[in-house]
């Protein structure tokens, strides 16, 4: 059976792995703001999403908006002042935006395993990594799971939240993007709330968040040095106020589903991310990952068959130590999740007929 793009050769439609949630007030809200024809930089959209993500964070700081999440990153590194030759602490079972980021800065990467239970850097491995040159740690909440951060907390170390997949997760009850120095956010097209492509920093230090908008403000300034033209436009700050605005209900979706997931998952005897249950945490199920130690391609095979899109959600040859020809034997946990991992489709717009197929399918792929 032929694949093409998200259909198959019999006609028969494909549920794709993922999927924005577009829906009419977000398609009103951005006509509205192309008719005003004010649609590039320092719009009335971009300072009030600014204030909505402060908002929505329950915290005292404040918020930037940039291009990317990527963008967002190599700001907050340099808000932190961190130069070449600084050494930062990562996890290797992350996107390689993140380490796009540190050499844009000449700063020097420095890779951490994950934990064995979830997905997140692990405070064992990096604890090893810690040298007199570590200026940061950049802490990830791996697909809507939170990090332990009480340890990194403990390091007197900057920690850089990255929560481009976890907007939304709680912590001991406080949103993820209030422990660390600065937190860091993406807004893709594939993320739990889009801006189409675009991302944001957020920060209780007044010096850091006032620094990077120094940084983005980035023409017609009176006096000159290197700035970034990473601002967000006014109509993707838009959308990004509408999808703000429904991002708790799009939450719930998620968990719905997850918990539809877990129950046939549990009932197999299968791992999954769903088996992780911790009443300090709440995950907002950015992607449903299964372990299993069945050949992910032969899995993926499988739930094509059915029509259903599934993706390994970080390929072995993705991970950064491997990028960076690094003893694969230092990083056992990443391996071994990238190697055993299947991600299924769980956005937030999948209709109860979808979600009850693929756990169908589910069911009969781990039987």
């Amino acid at each position: 059976m032929k694949i093409i793009g998200f259909y198959m050769s019999n006609e028969r439609i494909m549920i794709p792995h993922n999927k924005p949630t577009i829906e009419q007030d977000d398609l009103d809200i951005v006509a509205d703001t192309l008719k005003s024809k004010w649609i590039g930089l320092g719009g009335k959209n971009v300072s009030a999403f600014e204030s909505e993500i402060s908002t929505y964070l329950n915290g005292n700081g404040k918020s930037v908006t940039t291009e990317s999440g990527t963008a967002a990153l190599h700001l907050a590194l340099l808000s932190l002042n961190i130069k070449k030759g600084d050494e930062i602490i990562l996890p290797s079972y992350i996107c390689s935006a993140v380490l796009n980021s540190i050499n844009y800065i000449g700063a020097k990467p420095v890779l951490a395993d994950i934990n064995s239970s979830d997905f997140n850097i692990s405070y064992e491995s990096t604890r090893k990594k810690i040298t007199s040159k570590t200026k940061a740690i950049i802490v990830a909440h791996i697909y809507g799971m939170p990090a332990d951060l009480d340890d990194f907390l403990g390091l007197d170390i900057p920690i850089i939240e990255d929560c481009a997949q976890s907007i939304g997760a709680q912590y001991r009850k406080t949103k993820v993007g209030n422990f660390g120095e600065i937190s860091i956010f993406s807004f893709y097209a594939s993320k739990l709330l889009t801006t189409g492509k675009g991302g944001a920093v957020y920060s209780k230090n007044d010096e850091l968040t006032d620094y990077i908008h120094d940084l983005v403000d980035c023409d017609c300034r009176l006096s000159y040095k290197i700035r970034y033209n990473y601002r967000l436009s006014d109509f993707q700050a838009a959308l990004g106020i509408s999808q703000l605005r429904k991002l708790d209900g799009f939450i719930a979706r998620r968990k719905t589903i997850a918990e539809q997931y877990t129950e046939i998952i549990g009932q197999k005897k299968r791992s999954s991310v769903g088996k992780i249950t911790d009443d300090e945490k709440e995950n907002v199920w950015y992607r449903y990952v299964i372990i299993s130690d069945k050949k992910p391609e032969k899995i993926k095979e499988k739930f094509v068959k059915k029509g259903i899109m599934v993706i390994n959600p970080l390929e072995p040859w993705e991970l950064l130590h491997n990028y960076l020809n690094l003893n694969k034997g230092d990083f056992p946990n990443a391996e071994k999740m990238a190697k055993q991992t299947i991600s299924i489709p769980i956005f937030p717009s999948l209709t109860d007929e979808d979600v009850e197929k693929i756990s169908h399918a589910i069911g009969e792929i781990y039987d």
